[in-house]
């Protein structure tokens, strides 16, 4: 017989170590801190041994705790990678399920008009795409995979890069004759934001241009809604390699600037179990070769 300690105490220990807080582990766990204070206590004595070290700024493992805590989280990756592909069951006899949280820009403007070559290479998976902006919660079964602006961090979850992303404004062509010629002069008038400025910081000092004061203009929360407003022909967005790409080779957009700015990134995000069941697997493989190919083609 396994001599395993109580189930519910090692739940509460592995969270409160995993984040080295009873508050965010009282969180995800749902339930209340107090209680799960004891049932660390109580797995403490169980154990004969001290896990934690406690003080006023919350806690601390001890050499015993650190051991157990790697032990624990590798133990309840294994139990929720299996669970995963159970719970990908085929919805239908030869099929299984993948669902992708994707950022809403990254799926309508570069991913949606690629996902057909995936779907005709795996027609055994079927994809589930959720456009958010809010992050997926992985372990509610939230989604399978997630591609994500930025650099993280995102704790507990595997990053893998996709592509660095290049940023540069774009307008439609019958705006491009009428902006000024100096990049300084476009911190005079209106431009297409987005939630953050730092992008377009980040090119203005590219451009040699000093910006000493907010930024004006139609703020989009999402940077695809920019895009869009600047192919209507209202203005100048902050486009880049991957959102405005499609449009700049059609000629619906153009660079008026040659100066460039790198900004942040795409990464594929996820529990390190879910890469390695079978659909994800095979999604990652076609994304990043899709991506690859897409940027040889572009030249970068």
């Amino acid at each position: 017989m396994r001599r395993l300690p109580p189930l519910t105490q090692l739940r509460a220990f592995e969270a409160a170590a995993r984040h080295e807080s009873l508050s965010r582990a009282a969180e995800e766990l749902n339930v209340a801190h107090p209680a799960l204070s004891r049932q660390i206590k109580d797995l403490e004595a169980w154990l004969g041994c001290t896990l934690f070290t406690r003080h006023n700024r919350g806690l601390m493992l001890t050499d015993a705790g650190r051991a157990y805590r790697d032990a624990a989280v590798a133990a309840f990756d294994l139990i929720e990678g299996a669970t995963g592909l159970l719970r990908a069951a085929p919805p239908v006899a030869g099929r299984s399920r993948l669902i992708l949280s994707v950022e809403p820009s990254f799926a309508q403007r570069w991913l949606i008009p690629r996902l057909g070559d995936f779907r005709a290479r795996h027609p055994e998976v079927e994809v589930v795409v959720d456009a958010t902006r809010v992050a997926a919660d992985f372990r509610k079964g939230g989604a399978d995979l997630g591609i994500r602006y930025g650099s993280g961090p995102w704790p507990g979850l595997q990053a893998q890069l996709l592509s660095v992303v290049v940023n540069f404004p774009v307008c439609a062509p019958q705006l491009a004759a009428r902006l000024p010629t100096d990049p300084a002069r476009l911190l005079e008038g209106d431009l297409l934001l987005e939630e953050m400025d730092m992008p377009w910081h980040c090119w203005f000092r590219a451009a040699g241009v000093a910006v000493t004061a907010p930024l004006r203009g139609t703020r989009f929360y999402d940077a695809g809604n920019a895009i869009d407003s600047a192919l209507a022909g209202q203005g100048l967005a902050l486009g880049d390699t991957i959102l405005a790409a499609d449009d700049v080779a059609a000629g619906r957009l153009v660079r008026p600037y040659p100066q460039t700015a790198i900004y942040d990134a795409y990464h594929l995000v996820a529990p390190a179990p879910h890469f390695r069941r079978p659909p994800v697997k095979a999604f990652v493989e076609w994304v990043t070769a899709t991506m690859q190919a897409f940027q040889q083609q572009r030249g970068d």
